[in-house]
């Protein structure tokens, strides 16, 4: 297998792609908040997707709760604008993470994929979606106040207050991708032993 990666650059493309697949996991699942919907079924949210939900009934006009997770209709229908700034946030910043990670998978089996300068300029990539995903998530407790989590989490809830509410284990995942994106930056200075203009035709 020829590659132009260091010991420390196929660390760096291992943590990248676990680091991609956590921002990305956690972006997507809407687990990262959970509620009680009545006080009979839990209820969870993302920044753009939710898990159980009242609506009326078409048949017998009454609310019944439907269990099942999807996304809202339009970006329109996210109910904060705060979660819809997150939602940008978090997708280009996973995004950017996943670009990264399989440009450094790549360099494991192809030779000169990555030299010194591309691995310092992924790894800027790197920090930048660590930002992006950490801004995200430190604006998205910013729409706690909004009526869905209300319903879910009680009156008492508002911005950066839970109220019956608790963080659920998808933010976490989104979390821990931001740290490793961080630990992948600082690998990145060291992770080819290639320098530019030393590639050969």
């Amino acid at each position: 297998m020829a590659t132009s990666l260091t010991g420390i650059g196929v660390c760096w493309a291992c943590l990248s792609m676990a680091a991609a697949l956590l921002c990305c996991s956690g972006f997507y699942l809407p687990f990262w908040i959970q509620g009680r919907l009545l006080g009979a079924v839990d209820a969870y949210f993302g920044s753009f997707r939710r898990c159980n939900y009242p609506r009326v009934s078409p048949s017998s006009g009454l609310i019944e709760i439907v269990e099942e997770c999807g996304r809202y209709s339009r970006f329109r229908d996210i109910p904060s604008v705060w979660w819809q700034v997150c939602t940008i946030l978090v997708g280009t910043g996973s995004a950017l993470s996943l670009l990264v990670a399989l440009t450094a998978a790549a360099a494991c089996c192809i030779t000169y994929v990555i030299h010194t300068g591309s691995a310092r300029l992924a790894g800027a990539l790197q920090l930048i979606a660590a930002i992006l995903v950490a801004g995200g998530a430190a604006l998205y407790p910013i729409g706690w106040d909004n009526r869905e989590v209300k319903e879910s989490c009680g009156n008492t809830s508002g911005i950066y207050d839970l109220g019956t509410c608790r963080l659920s284990w998808s933010a976490y995942l989104m979390v821990s991708g931001a740290g490793l994106l961080v630990l992948c930056f600082s690998l990145s200075f060291r992770a080819s032993r290639v320098k530019p203009g030393s590639f050969r035709i």
